[in-house]
């Protein structure tokens, strides 16, 4: 069941994707309703689900990851999804994983420190994980689109 949001839930919410550490006094300022009547509106976008959870947005370049790739995962069988996947997660480096259509079993996004090491991350740790029948690498030049869905 999706949970209804009306006008000001959706001001409340694109606020916060703005800046999720933006304080409830300074919304409720924004949107011109008291502080007490954001809390109840967040406490219930919260309880519905909408919001999974808060978090930071990292610059992987100056934490030292220059090279950003997807993998397209071929398994041996499909049916290793789940023991793959979970092999996966092991890999700090590995950020996202997919199951998919198509011609990929595992479509994944991996943070590498330059291109030697994202090498060694996909001949090592990746290719021996039992069910990896094979990979394709693209290497991102450039990310010029990040954003969540309109609200």
């Amino acid at each position: 069941m999706s949970l209804h949001l009306d006008s000001t839930d959706k001001k409340i919410l694109r606020y916060l994707l703005r800046d999720a550490r933006m304080k409830i006094t300074d919304i409720a300022t924004s949107v011109g309703m008291t502080s007490a009547a954001i809390h109840q509106r967040m406490t219930k976008i919260k309880k519905g689900g909408v919001i999974d959870g808060y978090s930071i947005q990292l610059n992987e370049r100056k934490l030292g990851y220059h090279t950003c790739a997807f993998v397209g995962i071929i398994l041996d069988q499909n049916c290793l999804y789940h023991e793959v996947a979970a092999e996966l997660d092991t890999i700090d480096q590995v950020v996202e994983a997919h199951c998919t259509t198509g011609a990929y079993g595992i479509f994944i996004k991996l943070r590498a420190r330059s291109n030697e090491h994202l090498m060694e991350i996909l001949s090592g740790p990746i290719q021996n994980i039992k069910g990896v029948l094979r990979t394709e690498t693209f290497i991102s030049l450039d990310e010029s689109i990040q954003r969540p869905i309109p609200i």
